[in-house]
């Protein structure tokens, strides 16, 4: 390059390296993205134009220049930010402005440089179709994303829903049902009064399932479901049993609510132990008797207490419930949440 002309070449160049500063300025602080695009278009056409005072003379090849190296690197970038009309035009329009200023700079051997400048065009149609298959494949990925999420939603509402409708029939078999039973046994010579407080304890324990949410305390609620049994209970719960959640509170009191009435009806004594505790993290309530006992194996299929009241409650949130008894040696119901199983 002339000396001369190396004034005007660092000007152009100090211009351009402002440019991307203010450009970058601009971009951040959400300016008119039309107005921004149309003033990159013009500085950029501007280089093209300027191939005379800013490209060396010993450069006869003009895919060697840096002119081009920039305009190849901006027509990619337009393909990949903007929509296709405009990202077209604009490498449509610096094909020609490169053009324009390699004519004007050489005039007589710019034909050798035209491969150079429809790369140019294959590189802006390489760039879009890219772009537009990488679009359309991360489209279907957030439509098979939020399709298997709402799949999921779905699955988790139906869970809850059967998780409710199972706590409310096992809720109606441990009040409504054993309250029906009790008077319509034959011989029966349970006092009105007696009738009408579990009456009316059935209906509020019934009313009360619409409560799921937040947390109770334990103790509280064991208590109050021991006080609902003709058994007496010798309770004795841990200081630190803490709250848990009303759901696992429902399941845990439903428990020992059937263990109790299962004491009343079959064990053939008036009395049973209650116990509770945490253990590391677990907490365990165990009801225990020193009545006549059974063998779980020989139940009547038509006896499902045990199995839904008690095995299904504690294993719809997460817990276990194990039944050990034998006839003569009395029975323990052992209530577990939450479960640690260890791999088999």
């Amino acid at each position: 390059m002339p000396r001369e002309q190396m004034p005007t070449a660092a000007a152009v160049a100090c211009v351009a390296a402002a440019w991307s500063g203010c450009h970058l300025t601009c971009a951040a602080s959400r300016c008119r993205p039309g107005l921004l695009f149309a003033a990159d278009l013009t500085l950029v056409s501007g280089l093209c134009l300027s191939q005379g005072i800013t490209v060396p003379e010993t450069e006869d090849l003009h895919g060697n220049t840096w002119i081009l190296v920039a305009v190849s690197i901006i027509v990619v970038t337009y393909q990949l930010t903007h929509r296709p009309v405009f990202a077209a035009l604009a490498a449509l329009l610096l094909f020609t402005a490169d053009l324009v200023g390699l004519v004007v700079d050489h005039p007589g051997t710019w034909t050798s440089a035209l491969p150079q400048l429809g790369w140019l065009l294959v590189q802006a149609a390489l760039a879009r179709l890219l772009y537009q298959l990488v679009l359309r494949r991360s489209r279907a990925a957030d439509r098979a994303a939020s399709a298997a999420a709402e799949a999921r939603r779905r699955h988790e509402v139906a869970q809850a829903r059967r998780r409710a409708e199972g706590e409310y029939l096992a809720t109606l078999h441990d009040t409504a049902c054993a309250t029906l039973m009790m008077a319509a046994a034959r011989g029966s010579s349970i006092d009105a009064d007696v009738l009408r407080r579990q009456a009316a304890s059935d209906l509020e324990r019934l009313a009360s399932m619409g409560h799921l949410t937040g947390e109770v305390e334990l103790a509280t609620e064991l208590r109050a479901e021991a006080r609902q049994h003709p058994v007496t209970v010798d309770t004795r719960l841990a200081d630190a049993l803490g709250s848990v959640s009303r759901p696992v509170a429902a399941a845990l009191r439903g428990g020992l609510g059937e263990a109790l009435r299962n004491v009343s009806r079959h064990a053939g004594v008036t009395s049973a132990r209650l116990t509770a505790e945490r253990d590391r993290g677990t907490v365990v309530v165990t009801l225990s008797d020193e009545g006549v006992g059974f063998d779980p194996a020989r139940l009547p299929r038509q006896s499902r207490g045990v199995e839904r009241s008690i095995v299904e409650r504690m294993t719809a949130v997460g817990g276990i419930a194990t039944v050990t008894s034998r006839p003569g040696r009395g029975t323990c119901v052992r209530l577990e949440w939450p479960c640690v199983r260890l791999p088999d």
